[in-house]
């Protein structure tokens, strides 16, 4: 399984996805996670959008992509605010700062014990969590 980060996701959207995160993403179908996380970042997004249409388009395409991950859908439970909490505790002792909610998905990734699929892998990397990004070769 791979917790699946909002910028991957959010590549299907686009007007011209990358071809080679869709082929990812179709290649890895039945392990992606879709984390609650997630999907309150992108509502977040689709509220900020400008136009009508595009925000129905978009609001539509959010409900897709839950229903395509019913059965995958991640919550953020205990034992993810849990890590976070240690996560943060420890980053915050070494003067480090983690963006939210970055952080809270790495803590998802790390109390599941899987990998978290993102673009942007700089942002993860003090975290602890096994990264994949789909946008390498």
């Amino acid at each position: 399984m791979i917790l699946i980060d909002t910028n991957v996701f959010s590549e299907l959207a686009r007007p011209i996805p990358a071809l080679r995160v869709v082929d990812w993403l179709f290649e890895h179908r039945r392990r992606t996670l879709l984390s609650t996380v997630v999907v309150a970042e992108i509502t977040a997004g689709i509220c900020t959008t400008r136009g009508r249409a595009k925000r129905e388009l978009l609001a539509a395409w959010l409900e897709r992509l839950i229903e395509t991950h019913v059965a995958r859908l991640v919550p953020f439970d205990i034992a993810a605010a849990r890590r976070w909490g240690e996560m943060t505790g420890a980053m915050i002792v070494t003067d480090l700062r983690a963006r939210y909610p970055d952080s809270l998905l790495a803590a998802q990734a790390l109390s599941l014990g899987v990998p978290l699929a993102t673009r942007n892998t700089s942002d993860f990397v003090m975290m602890g969590v096994s990264l994949i990004n789909p946008w390498d070769p």
